[in-house]
């Protein structure tokens, strides 16, 4: 499928902030062609011949399915539109319907946004930072359209960067790159960066990416780069502690939402 122009908007941690885009990335380069220093993560060069078996995209794909469908931690550092930075890092359990996530908007000349969220089954505790008490949220009386929702199917944003997959190549025994073939979100959506999304696609476009997986077939790093005016937004997610038991936890204590938070 052809790429097409990208239209970004910012995820802030709590309300959705303006931005917007312009071109397409270059495509990627052969395997083989090689590129020139200072290129994107997306555009390693000498990309090693497919192993046999399985392509590259199916191999990458049962990856990413095998990481997305049991706990993992997360990290994230990257790029937001606006010239603004996200950080983040947390822990999510599928199974359990359970995730810890700290989240941080900054730069680009505005204020900082931050906040920490714990979702255990459907209630939600979330507090600016460390140190202030915990607030709880029923999600079980939130509508899914209401700002203060929180949607617990895609929460990383893992599943629908595995739907967005469109092109791979094997770079290396255990590595990839590609390209995404991205959807529109919709209304305060997106899955980028990998674990704390902050952009949103508007309308739609393309991004490159690159990744890793270990010995045991688990998605160890994601690396996406995506055009916002003219510059290249480059994003990171490091995923560890694969398959395990996340160990989160409600907080200790914690007070109630007021009925203002609640649509009636």
């Amino acid at each position: 499928m052809k790429p097409y122009r990208p239209v970004l908007l910012a995820i802030s941690v709590v309300l959705l902030a303006g931005g917007c885009t312009t071109p397409l990335l270059p495509p990627l380069p052969a395997p083989g062609s090689g590129s020139g220093s200072g290129s994107s993560p997306a555009a390693v060069a000498s990309a090693a011949p497919s192993p046999s078996g399985p392509d590259a995209k199916q191999q990458f794909v049962a990856a990413l399915e095998k990481t997305r469908a049991t706990g993992y931690r997360f990290a994230v550092s990257g790029d937001a539109v606006d010239s603004q930075k996200v950080t983040g890092s947390g822990s999510y359990d599928p199974k359990a319907k359970k995730i810890s996530v700290t989240q941080k908007l900054s730069g680009g000349g505005k204020k900082t946004e931050q906040g920490q969220r714990i979702v255990v089954g459907t209630d939600l505790f979330s507090r600016t930072k460390n140190g202030e008490t915990w607030v709880r949220l029923n999600l079980k009386r939130v509508k899914k359209t209401s700002l203060y929702y929180y949607d617990m199917t895609d929460p990383t944003g893992l599943t629908r960067f595995t739907q967005s997959v469109d092109t791979v190549r094997s770079t290396g025994a255990n590595s990839f790159a590609g390209r995404l073939d991205i959807e529109g979100d919709k209304f305060n959506e997106g899955f980028l960066p990998v674990g704390t999304p902050a952009i949103s696609v508007w309308l739609g476009g393309s991004a490159q990416f690159t990744a890793t997986t270990n010995a045991a077939g688990w998605v160890t790093a994601i690396n996406v780069d995506i055009l916002d005016d003219k510059k290249t937004l480059k994003m990171t997610t490091k995923l560890s502690n694969h398959g395990r038991s996340q160990g989160i936890k409600k907080p200790s204590g914690y007070g109630e939402a007021m009925d203002f938070y609640y649509d009636k």
